[in-house]
């Protein structure tokens, strides 16, 4: 492993300690988001390990860009949530924010990819942890596939991302799904 990503990872589990991601240390919701990742080369690691540092702690991009470069802090930068007081508006700026990004700009680049990355993770541990935030994705895919899916890449991501979104809609269509349900 590249001593780099190894800071960045070392670097992102000091600043997220206190966080949990459920009843899991945050550090594992980043190790995942890394793994996903791990195919789009190094930079992309180091921005897996560092996408939630802006937004969740006292990070200032400014460290970031010393440690690791502007073309990380960039990205970092170009995937952190505004600051917007609901959700719903912190998502629409986002996406906004991403639908404007040229992939051939290397931060863009990282920024897409990465944020695809984070989302499958996000989908993955959702079906398996919290149908509410799973159904939150769900009633999110359309607006963020808009903002962020670019034809050629990470196209396999993209493949898995859709069809955990879609089993997810069959099932909830499906009457033993409505049943139960209704049931519990």
């Amino acid at each position: 492993m590249s001593h780099a990503v190894e800071q960045a990872r070392e670097w992102a589990r000091v600043r997220h300690a206190l966080q949990r991601y459920g009843a899991q240390p945050y550090r594992c919701h980043l190790d995942h988001v890394e793994r996903i990742a791990a195919p789009y080369g190094e930079d992309a690691r180091i921005v897996a390990q560092l996408h939630d540092i802006l937004e969740d702690t006292a990070t200032r991009v400014e460290e970031i860009a010393e440690r690791f470069g502007p073309t990380i802090a960039r990205a970092v930068m170009l995937v952190t949530d505004p600051r917007k007081p609901t959700r719903h508006e912190r998502k629409r700026a986002l996406n906004q924010r991403l639908i404007a990004l040229d992939p051939s700009d290397d931060a863009a680049w990282l920024a897409l990819i990465v944020k695809t990355c984070d989302r499958l993770a996000n989908v993955i541990a959702s079906s398996e942890h919290s149908p509410p935030r799973f159904q939150q994705y769900q009633r999110e895919h359309g607006g963020f596939r808009v903002a962020v899916y670019r034809p050629g890449l990470c196209d396999n991501l993209w493949t898995e991302l859709d069809g955990l979104i879609d089993a997810g809609q069959q099932a909830d269509r499906h009457p033993d799904h409505q049943l139960h349900a209704s049931i519990s």
